[in-house]
């Protein structure tokens, strides 16, 4: 008997892929980048920052009322601010680029 022969893997287009190898632990650990790092502490920043400001407070506008938890309240603030801030640039880079033209 002879033996089966080692053919390479081939991919959608037809061409032939490398064997996938596994990973060590220090081969991830290499891949970790100051994003990464910059993310998680991030994460761990907002999850301190909701735990610490869960005091319900009273939101009057336009003749609503809501009670909200602070956290939620900034948290909403801040997701509005950045919203209108793009926005605006938008609006501004859009108007100045009518006049180049």
């Amino acid at each position: 008997m002879s033996e089966p022969e080692s053919r390479p893997l081939y991919d959608q287009q037809g061409t032939a892929e490398a064997e996938p190898k596994s990973r060590s632990f220090t081969d991830v650990l290499r891949q970790i980048n100051a994003r990464m790092v910059l993310g998680v502490l991030a994460a761990v920043a907002l999850i301190v920052f909701i735990a610490q400001n869960t005091d319900e407070t009273r939101v009057n506008f336009l003749g609503w009322d809501w009670d909200l938890p602070l956290f939620l309240l900034l948290l909403i603030t801040i997701v509005l601010s950045v919203v209108c801030t793009e926005i605006v640039g938008w609006y501004m880079g859009r108007r100045s680029r009518r006049r180049t033209r």
